[in-house]
């Protein structure tokens, strides 16, 4: 039986909508470059892990299907204020919340956080929530993260944004709109990547 429809059906705005995968360890980013249109990197990527592991998988993954790699879009932390120290803060507390999941811990390991992990952990398993945000080192905020004052921010944006192909812009949801407002305007006028998204 065909049914006919009985008002006039608009074509799709768009047929070839791309179909992303989500991957954080070797594993899963070759999946994604086997058969996804695209990668979703986690906000705990930093740039040496995606050079020296996320990037040789996807290519790994494309290779054995026999194509070539798909694009890398990541998510960036980003937090801006006045003060340098309070979007410090913001962003270490999102770096923390993410590094209670034993899943990313081949991102630490490669850096050489375990230190700090343990120490995060340790807090989260007594409901010590100040614990965990200060557990961050300034170094894993500063490799992870893009978090200061809107200065601090616009200077590294291009450093950070340049490792994906298209970047997704991350302020945690606790920061309001007043704290999303201010990435906006820190980063409005940025030239974003512009990959195949």
């Amino acid at each position: 039986m065909n049914v006919k429809p009985t008002v006039p059906v608009d074509p799709p705005l768009r047929p070839d909508v791309p179909l992303l995968m989500a991957g954080v360890n070797p594993r899963m980013i070759q999946a994604a470059g086997r058969v996804s249109d695209g990668l979703v990197g986690h906000p705990l990527f930093t740039a040496s892990y995606i050079k020296s592991v996320v990037r040789p998988a996807l290519a790994q993954g494309a290779a054995r299907a026999g194509r070539s790699a798909p694009p890398l879009v990541g998510y960036l932390t980003c937090c801006v204020d006045d003060d340098g120290d309070v979007a410090r803060q913001q962003a270490a507390a999102v770096i923390a919340f993410n590094s209670t999941v034993k899943t990313y811990q081949g991102i630490h390991e490669h850096h050489g956080f375990l230190g700090e992990v343990t120490a995060i952990r340790d807090a989260w398993k007594h409901g010590d929530f100040p614990g965990m945000i200060a557990a961050v080192s300034r170094e894993m905020i500063d490799t992870i993260a893009l978090a200061g004052t809107p200065d601090d921010v616009r200077d590294r944006y291009e450093e950070r944004a340049a490792v994906y192909d298209d970047v997704l812009l991350w302020p945690p949801a606790f920061v309001g709109q007043d704290g999303i407002r201010r990435v906006i305007d820190t980063l409005g006028a940025a030239q974003l990547p512009t990959g195949s998204m």
